[in-house]
C-alpha cells in the first residue's frame, strides 16, 4: 500500500470574536479575578417536604421497599449461617 499523501490545504482564516466596547484593566490588582464566597461554612438547605405529604403516605407508597429489606436481610443471614457452618467443618 502507497503512503497517504499530506495535502497543503489553504486554512480558512479563524473568524475573529467581536471586540467588547469596555476598556481593558492595565494594572495587575484591576485585571484579577473577582473573588469567589467559600460555601464551606454555609448551612446545608434541607429539602422541604411538600404539604400535605404524611408519613402515613410515604409509608404506603413506598410499603414494597420494606417488604424487600426483610428478605434481603433474610437472604444475607442464611449466607452468613453457610459460611459460618463451612467454616467450622472445614477447619
Amino acid at each position: 500500500m502507497g503512503k497517504k499523501q499530506n495535502r497543503n490545504r489553504a486554512r480558512k482564516p479563524a473568524a475573529q470574536a467581536p471586540r467588547s466596547a469596555t476598556p481593558v484593566p492595565s494594572t495587575p490588582e484591576a485585571a484579577a479575578p473577582p473573588v469567589r464566597v467559600s460555601t464551606i461554612n454555609r448551612a446545608p438547605s434541607t429539602p422541604k417536604a411538600k404539604p400535605g405529604t404524611t408519613w402515613a403516605e410515604i409509608a404506603d407508597k413506598y410499603r414494597y421497599v420494606n417488604v424487600e429489606l426483610k428478605q434481603i436481610g433474610i437472604l444475607a443471614g442464611s449466607f452468613l449461617v453457610v459460611l459460618l457452618i463451612l467454616a467450622a467443618v472445614l477447619n
